[in-house]
Parts: C-alpha cells; structure tokens; sequence
C-alpha cells in the first residue's frame, strides 16, 4: 500500500482539533508557522483531502501531499486540488493558479515532494 506525506502549515487551518484526526509524523516550527507532516495512506488520500480542505482557511493557503518518491504529487488548495509528479515542467497549471489566489509565487515551490527529501 502506498503512503503519501503532507506538511501543513497551523496558520492555514480554521481548526487545528482536524490534526486529531490525522496521523502527525512530527512537527517543526518556521518563524511563527507550526508545520505538521502527517501521514496519509493511499486509500484515505481522497477523503484526506476533502477533510483537511473543509478545514482550510479561504485565500492563498495550500498545502501539498507526495509520495516517496516523488512520482506523485497532490497540491491542495482551498476550493481546488491538483494530481501531477514533482517534475516542475508539469506545474504550469497549479502556478497559475496559485497566483490567481495570491500565493506568493517563491513558496509554489513544493518542496521536499520526495521522502529521501524531508528535512524533519
């Protein structure tokens, strides 16, 4: 069975009790944002999504989920989502989105979007 990681910043959430929920790998803090990676397995993938993005807060928040090795890529959006790989030349679509809702275009960056790429 497949496994994903996902790394979600506090500050995006309505309602941190979501994290209850999830399976929380670890934690980290950047600046004033606590970063959470969580666990998803490939059969709560769709509902995962569903559940953290009726918890997210409206305008330029995201958040990405990958697998091991990067050939899956889910970047998560309040009112939409996209499925790609972590090859940047794929991304056109989810940039243009992500600066149609205000997203600083230097964080578009999914980064790490590979396990071996974790820094915690």
């Amino acid at each position: 069975m497949q496994e994903f990681h996902a790394l979600i910043v506090d500050k995006s959430l309505v309602n941190l009790d979501i994290l209850d929920d999830l399976i929380v790998l670890d934690q980290t803090t950047a600046g004033s944002w606590v970063i959470y990676k969580i666990l998803i397995k490939d059969s709560d993938l769709t509902s995962t999504i569903s559940k953290i993005q009726s918890q997210m807060r409206e305008g330029n928040w995201y958040l990405h989920i990958y697998n091991s090795d990067g050939s899956k890529l889910v970047v998560v959006f309040k009112n939409k989502f996209f499925v790609t790989d972590n090859n940047p030349v794929n991304w056109s679509e989810i940039l243009a989105y992500g600066k149609e809702v205000g997203t600083p275009a230097e964080q578009l960056d999914f980064i790490p979007n590979r396990f071996q790429d974790e820094e915690f």
